[in-house]
């Protein structure tokens, strides 16, 4: 093998393509008369599963309200409509396609390099319909993104961009469209289909001078008035214990005292749905200043909030 030259390089050189690309014109020149009756029965057959999904969308679209609903029914029918497609037309074209696959199998290496993206991208949607790991509406993060995912298509899936939780967790405007076979590689977060809340902690420093005890029970009043009332018998609670088996031994809020850097630190732990978060933590910081005012309880300015620790 020449120096500089790599098998790899051998096979995708352009003498390779120019050869596959003379294979396949004259394999369909010299067989035009016998392809062209296949060509109609395609068309026709493509036509005829148009026209049923069509129907079918009108009606579907008439009977659903929910725009979430029916984005999910249009997705679907196009994806159906693909496997029926290639199911029906498959036998049409079925000797055409051993001959042109002997063509293909002298450069099949060389395809499947340069393709390999796609086939990646392809094996990943295929994961995704049959596994479920998120689906519309669900709220996910992955490569240091997040959002809320808004369509699922056979080499990419689009989210609506949202901020980083300690920046409001609220949506950016931007719309991020990312390959489907970043799942291989990625640890993937969800937010919101195998458990619908999450907890949120708020840490409330507390000089040591004020009284500790009353600012304890005011954020525990608050807590009960201000988050969501959340128990066992939740369909959502019970969906994720049916499912997943995730339960808890408590599901409402906490509070939970710790003395750091000279300030009492107050931790008031609660049940959020991921899109309600930011709403729920701007009430309870109001009733906070203001409680806290009224009872003459001072909060530490001069806390800093220690760096996480591996557990």
């Amino acid at each position: 093998m020449p120096e500089g030259r790599s098998q790899t390089g051998q096979v995708l050189d352009i003498d390779s393509f120019e050869k596959l690309r003379r294979g396949i014109v004259e394999y369909f020149s010299a067989s035009a008369q016998e392809l062209l009756p296949r060509v109609l029965v395609t068309v026709i057959i493509l036509f005829l599963i148009l026209i049923f999904r069509y129907i079918f969308l009108r009606i579907a679209n008439r009977r659903m309200r929910n725009q979430g609903s029916k984005l999910r029914w249009r997705t679907n029918s196009a994806y159906f409509s693909i496997l029926a497609f290639l199911v029906i037309a498959f036998p049409v074209w079925l000797p055409s396609l051993r001959s042109i696959a002997t063509v293909l199998g002298l450069f099949g290496a060389g395809i499947l390099i340069v393709f390999k993206e796609v086939f990646l991208n392809l094996a990943a949607w295929f994961y995704i319909m049959i596994r479920r790991p998120f689906e519309l509406g669900n709220r996910i993060s992955i490569t240091g993104i997040s959002g809320d995912v808004l369509d699922i298509r056979l080499l990419e899936f689009a989210i609506m961009e949202v901020n980083p939780r300690n920046l409001g967790g609220q949506s950016t405007g931007r719309i991020v469209h990312l390959p489907n076979a970043l799942l291989w590689t990625n640890p993937l977060s969800n937010a919101s289909k195998e458990f619908s809340f999450n907890w949120n902690e708020i840490r409330v420093p507390v000089k040591s001078s004020s009284d500790w005890r009353r600012a304890e029970q005011i954020l525990k009043d608050i807590a009960s008035t201000t988050t969501e009332e959340i128990n066992e018998s939740d369909r959502r609670i019970k969906q994720s214990a049916d499912q997943y088996a995730i339960s808890f031994a408590r599901l409402h809020p906490g509070v939970f005292l710790e003395f750091q850097s000279g300030a009492v630190v107050l931790t008031l732990r609660h049940l959020s749905e991921p899109r309600t978060r930011r709403m729920t933590v701007d009430a309870i910081w109001r009733k906070i200043l203001e409680r806290f005012g009224e009872a003459g309880i001072e909060l530490d300015s001069n806390y800093v909030q220690p760096a996480p620790e591996p557990y």
